[in-house]
């Protein structure tokens, strides 16, 4: 496989190909985020593909709600080598528990909001939202039943994921419990 020649890009290349603007890159740099950069005899940055992918981690970094400090902490790791191994590890490990727990609560939202506007679009259809009122339960779709069941249990937003937990060990139960009935 033949490797890409690494060309050398200007601050204005790099923040072309981001989407940063040359303000955003320029405090990177300065900030000592991106280390590898070189500046050229007249003192111009130069930017390699390296950068661009350290670009991209921190901007996932930063999508992840770390701060400078702790991105400036794990470009420094990196730089020590194998020595911080453990210490990036903890960091992400802690970051995508973080990530995971808001794509949770983001599913519950969207869950909550799909059915209201189920709920809205049957009322509009209806004339009134008392429509719900006289819905015999079959008559309202699996998914709405279920995220309305949920709903109900609001202490799930609220206590996060150790409620979440037992809900689906419940669930579990309950769905082996219904497969030994058959």
């Amino acid at each position: 496989m033949e490797k890409k020649a690494n060309k050398p890009m200007t601050i204005k290349d790099v923040a072309e190909r981001t989407g940063l603007s040359v303000y955003t890159v320029r405090y990177y740099a300065r900030e000592g985020l991106l280390p590898s950069v070189q500046r050229d005899k007249n003192g111009v940055r130069i930017f390699t593909e390296i950068d661009l992918e350290t670009i991209y981690i921190i901007e996932c970094l930063k999508n992840c709600d770390m701060t400078i400090q702790e991105i400036k902490d794990y470009i420094q790791w990196n730089i020590e080598g194998d020595s911080t191994i453990d210490k990036r590890l903890a960091l992400f490990q802690e970051k995508y528990n973080l990530i995971q727990e808001k794509i949770w609560r983001m599913q519950e939202i969207q869950d909550a909001l799909q059915y209201k506007v189920w709920f809205y679009q049957t009322a509009k259809r209806a004339g009134t939202v008392d429509v719900h009122d006289r819905m015999k339960q079959e008559d309202i779709p699996l998914k709405m039943r279920e995220i309305r069941a949920r709903m109900k249990h609001a202490e799930r937003v609220v206590n996060g994921r150790e409620l979440l937990s037992k809900i689906a060990e419940q669930e579990r139960s309950n769905q082996t419990k219904g497969e030994d009935n058959k």
